[in-house]
């Protein structure tokens, strides 16, 4: 938080559970220019809580629902599994709370979008987007799509972000996780590289490409509350 602080940057804390949900709301509360807390219940842990009654409760506390979604790596995402219940349980949460939502689409792109459908949710961040055959779709239907730091070296994302609408590009770095081909760093360090390199793929001066994210974090976070600091110079998002 204090790297975060001293560089600009407001981190999007997102918990993964009703334990970690509750430390960003706490997180926010003391330090409200740099942490915006996201609840929910993640996908990696839908089989080990299915009692979601907290998720209304709790939206009430934050700025938006997330990180929640659907991937079949972690557990079953067919009807009636815990993922895809909570999935839909917490998508209904965020319709009567009228916040933003962030969802985790990784190997089930074409079946969290059929789920999306059905609700009237948003501002909607599919974060980390990786299936190019769902870009089309997402960017119809007027979705935010963020990119992290593996845009520096991964060829689909930046194909990808090539395709993508500026207007609704996001920038992060999905800490704590570690990326191998830059050396294992991580954090909000890098949110300023990634911006760099969309600038290049988008051949626009960098700043104009950091003015631009910044600007689209605020409308994402701001649309339907108000984002504590107003003054708002980048995006990271800690999961």
């Amino acid at each position: 938080m204090a790297n975060a602080s001293s560089a600009g940057v407001v981190l999007l804390a997102c918990g993964v559970d009703r334990e970690t949900s509750e430390g960003v709301v706490a997180a926010s509360a003391a330090h409200p220019g740099t942490v915006v807390p996201f609840v929910g219940l993640h996908p990696s842990e839908a089989e080990k809580c299915k009692d979601l009654a907290w998720v209304p409760g709790m939206l009430e506390r934050s700025r938006g629902l997330g990180e929640v979604g659907l991937d079949p790596s972690y557990s079953p995402t067919a009807e009636g599994s815990a993922q895809l219940n909570a999935f839909r349980y917490q998508l209904q949460a965020a319709e009567g709370a009228e916040v933003p939502v962030q969802v985790h689409s990784r190997g089930a792109e074409a079946q969290v979008l059929e789920v999306l459908g059905s609700f009237r949710v948003g501002p909607l961040l599919m974060h980390w987007l990786e299936a190019e055959d769902a870009l089309p779709a997402v960017i119809q239907r007027g979705y935010f799509v963020s990119f992290g730091p593996a845009l520096l070296y991964s060829k689909k994302l930046q194909r990808m972000a090539r395709r993508c609408d500026p207007a609704f590009t996001l920038v992060e770095s999905d800490s704590p996780v570690a990326y191998g081909p830059l050396g294992g760093v991580h954090g909000p360090a890098l949110v300023p590289s990634v911006a760099f390199r969309l600038a290049e793929l988008w051949g626009v001066p960098p700043l104009d490409a950091i003015s631009l994210t910044s600007g689209n974090a605020l409308r994402y976070l701001g649309t339907t509350r108000k984002v504590n600091d107003a003054n708002l110079s980048g995006l990271t998002e800690v999961g």
